[in-house]
């Protein structure tokens, strides 16, 4: 039951989904607490907890819970699940205005995962890093392009779809804001068509708007 629910919040985690991120969470806590469960459980399920809270607006605290949620897996020597869950806690530094450390986790989380050949999350890596280059220095944009060029092939070449789109819907929207409109179209059109309709996934349904507008 433990490792269902941690597939079951990694999901809503990637979903940006906080509802079942909690459910899903609590429910890891009890089941832990109950039968004493080792230490990678409750990290887990404290980074879990954290996210949430940073989501719903607890910075300070969701930050801190989610650092030491990732450092009781790491002590336990469960790297390659805190390999992924270092993408969310670089998202959430950023926001809280620690750019240059959260462009260092993922540095240093994209060298772990090459070196555990643990590279489910590399895209995510690479469209977060990204979007974080762009918040920082919006007028420095060939690094975040070069990060989101990366992010496509990768997620190309894992079949991994939703991943994408989504990196393609960025860096579509990089290039609509420098006047290359048709750029934006010949990267996002490919990352669309034959997707299966869903909604359960908003970032599809920006996507179509989006290459709607850019339709010559």
């Amino acid at each position: 039951m433990a490792t269902t629910l941690v597939h079951a919040a990694q999901l809503g985690l990637l979903r940006y989904n906080p509802e079942t991120v909690v459910t899903c969470a609590q429910a890891l806590a009890d089941i832990v607490s109950r039968y004493h469960l080792p230490a990678f459980w409750p990290g887990t399920a404290a980074f879990f907890q954290g996210w949430t809270r940073w989501l719903r607006g607890d910075g300070a605290a969701g930050l801190a819970e989610m650092r030491s949620g990732i450092a009781i897996s790491r002590e336990q020597g469960f790297g390659w699940v805190s390999a992924a869950l270092e993408v969310p806690l670089a998202e959430a530094e950023a926001s809280a205005g620690e750019a240059d450390a959260a462009l260092r986790r993922l540095d240093d989380a994209l060298a772990e995962s090459k070196a555990i050949e643990t590279r489910c999350c590399e895209a995510e890596m690479h469209r977060i890093r990204a979007e974080i280059l762009l918040k920082r220095d919006p007028a420095d944009a060939a690094a975040a392009e070069q990060s989101l060029q990366a992010a496509i092939a990768i997620a190309q070449s894992q079949k991994a779809r939703s991943f994408e789109l989504r990196a393609a819907r960025s860096l579509a929207k990089l290039y609509r804001a420098a006047n290359r409109d048709a750029d934006a179209h010949a990267v996002l059109a490919p990352a669309v068509e034959g997707f299966p309709p869903t909604q359960q996934f908003p970032e599809l349904t920006e996507a179509q708007t989006l290459l709607t507008a850019l339709s010559p």
